[in-house]
């Protein structure tokens, strides 16, 4: 097993700073000493996961998750120990002579690490005919009319697809892949006659498209030339390794900009992303597709604080927008929509009117959803004819009884007043009867909820209390934990310290990680333990907060305790015995046991 120094692991844990890592993958908020933000490791909506700056460490108090900068790594991108710290190392810029996945069985933690290394290959393979062969030169040179520079085709690895039917499937094969498992991977498709694979792309510019880790996990190739009835864009399937409703184009890049600025540049396709990081927006993602899923927006809630939507100016990107506004709303989601005029997408704005013009004038100037909302409903009608009127009005309103405050109602019902000629009072009297309506209606629905779910109750599951035994077992193991001494004395003396499986198995592991490296280090031994529940239960005792002053006083408490605790757990299972005895008319053995018991009252009562 290949292996890393000590000093190298002590050296990438204290260089990474745990609020920057973890900022990366959640949105994080101080308050007080520690900072907070949603779990990236359960589903919830109020935060309960806490990271610490001075511990360099992070709980979260609704699933129990715990751990430092290196765990964290193992358990969001469910790394081995060494990978991570070799991730950790490269973003730090500490130099480790050890590849990701050069840790033993790394292939069996990483199921589908052919498919990315193919993936990989067939990148390099496209970008090369692009750049550097006389097949390339068309798409080449389309791409740069396009105001594609060579530096940017380059960062987005960018490539070209040859005609030729076998030219990926024969470099695969000749790589010895799994031409299966690369037909799985959607990059080759089988022959009719079942004797080879052909190219899944062929004759397109290739535009590789990665994971949240930057991994390339599937690839759209764009056609240069081809009859109508060819599909514009043709994107890999889905696969183990490429879920449309999981990826967001270009996430893995913008997420430390979207952490700097709070806020996140929706956009409905990946050429919206690229047009918009030429205009020096670099804070945006894209959508595979027109889908947007929940998995997307708990993403993006996690890492912004303000969502900003921006759909093409046709009526296709007009209605996209509207869905993902009132998607976002619904998971709680500060939303506003950046307009384009006329049919116009990203590229054709920055194209016509320049960078700085849709820096400040569509992406700096969004709309809040209501005044969109007014916008939308005018698309489609004449204001100078009453029945279009009454129709946008009607609109409008039920927007506002929706989901408006007092300010936006007294804002935009002035508006309507002045688009309309309608007075305000008039609309004001509107809104209230509609408002009234849609109470009832609120209510109504509530009760027929009510109804369909009343047979299946669903119960709320009581917040467990912590029982004495628990809180002097985590006491117990944070002393531990920071005094080998102690360790030391504890073991010879009461070597049956814990009660609980978990801490036995523990108590175990720390025997075994004090004689390897002799001092504490509790964030060494977290690292070492490969059972998630184990590291938990140990960060988490390593997070308590203490009172040095009454150190031995509050050790010799917890051992009273477990020892109290253990002699009456014996009490019972003797009390069991005795009753069995009993029932068999064994009445030596029962006279014995009760004796035992006796016995152990007293020890207990001298505790």
């Amino acid at each position: 097993m290949t292996r890393i120094s000590e000093e190298t692991i002590e050296a990438v844990r204290t260089k990474t700073d745990i609020i920057d890592l973890i900022g990366e993958y959640v949105q994080l908020t101080k308050r007080g000493k520690n900072w907070f933000g949603l779990c990236p490791f359960h589903g919830e909506s109020t935060p309960s996961f806490s990271v610490s700056e001075e511990k360099q460490l992070f709980h979260c108090f609704g699933c129990g998750a715990s751990g430092n900068a290196i765990t964290f790594i193992m358990d969001i991108e469910n790394r081995p120990f060494t990978d991570a710290v070799v991730q950790l190392a490269e973003r730090t810029g500490i130099e480790i002579d050890v590849p990701i996945g050069a840790v033993a069985g790394a292939k069996s933690q990483n199921e589908f690490k052919s498919m990315l290394e193919a993936h990989a290959l067939a990148a390099n393979f496209y970008s090369h005919l692009l750049l550097n062969t006389v097949e390339g030169e068309e798409a080449l040179q389309y791409l740069e009319k396009r105001g594609f520079t060579r530096e940017r085709i380059e960062n987005y690895g960018i490539g070209w697809s040859l005609h030729d039917r076998e030219a990926l499937s024969g470099l695969l094969k000749r790589k010895n892949f799994d031409m299966k498992e690369m037909e799985r991977a959607g990059l080759c498709i089988m022959k009719d006659d079942g004797t080879g694979y052909f190219d899944r792309f062929r004759g397109r510019i290739m535009f590789p498209l990665r994971d949240d880790n930057g991994n390339i996990v599937a690839f759209s190739g764009r056609i240069l030339h081809g009859s109508k009835q060819e599909a514009k864009y043709l994107n890999s399937p889905e696969t183990p390794i490429f879920e449309k409703s999981k990826i967001l184009y270009n996430f893995h890049n913008a997420r430390l900009n979207v952490r700097k600025t709070g806020k996140v540049i929706l956009f409905e396709g990946f050429m919206d992303t690229i047009s918009a990081d030429r205009a020096e927006v670099t804070n945006s993602v894209a959508v595979m597709g027109t889908s947007l899923s929940d998995t997307h927006l708990l993403k993006l809630k996690r890492i912004a604080k303000e969502l900003i939507i921006c759909c093409d100016g046709d009526d296709a990107g007009w209605e996209a927008a509207k869905r993902f506004a009132e998607m976002a709303m619904k998971k709680g989601i500060e939303v506003q929509i950046a307009l384009l005029p006329g049919n116009m997408d990203p590229d054709d704005y920055i194209t016509q009117y320049g960078s700085e013009a849709f820096r400040e004038k569509v992406i700096g100037n969004p709309h809040s959803f209501l005044s969109f909302i007014m916008a939308y409903a005018k698309r489609s009608k004449n204001l100078s004819y009453e029945n279009d009127v009454l129709q946008y009005i009607h609109e409008v309103l039920e927007e506002l009884s929706l989901r408006s405050s007092p300010v936006e109602r007294d804002l935009y019902i002035r508006q309507l007043s002045s688009e309309t000629g309608i007075s305000a009072e008039a609309l004001q009297q509107q809104f209230i009867k509609m408002a009234g309506q849609q109470s009832q209606k609120t209510k109504a629905d509530l009760v027929d909820t009510e109804e369909q779910v009343r047979p299946y109750p669903i119960q709320a599951a009581p917040s467990r209390k912590i029982t004495g035994t628990e809180r002097a077992e985590r006491l117990l193991l944070y002393h531990l934990l920071n005094d080998g001494a102690l360790f030391d004395r504890l073991r010879e003396d009461k070597p049956d310290l814990f009660v609980r499986d978990d801490y036995v198995a523990i108590f175990v592991r720390l025997a075994g990680f004090y004689e390897e490296h002799g001092t504490p280090d509790f964030h060494r031994f977290a690292e070492t333990l490969e059972d998630r529940e184990l590291r938990k239960i140990v960060l988490e005792a390593a997070m308590i907060e203490r009172d040095s002053e009454h150190t031995e006083e509050e050790i010799d408490d917890c051992i009273s305790h477990l020892e109290k605790y253990r002699i009456h757990l014996m009490i019972q299972a003797k009390m069991h015995e005795s009753k069995e005895a009993e029932k068999m008319n064994d009445h030596t053995r029962a006279l014995e046991l009760a004796r035992e018991i006796i016995q152990l009252r007293k020890s207990w009562a001298a505790l």
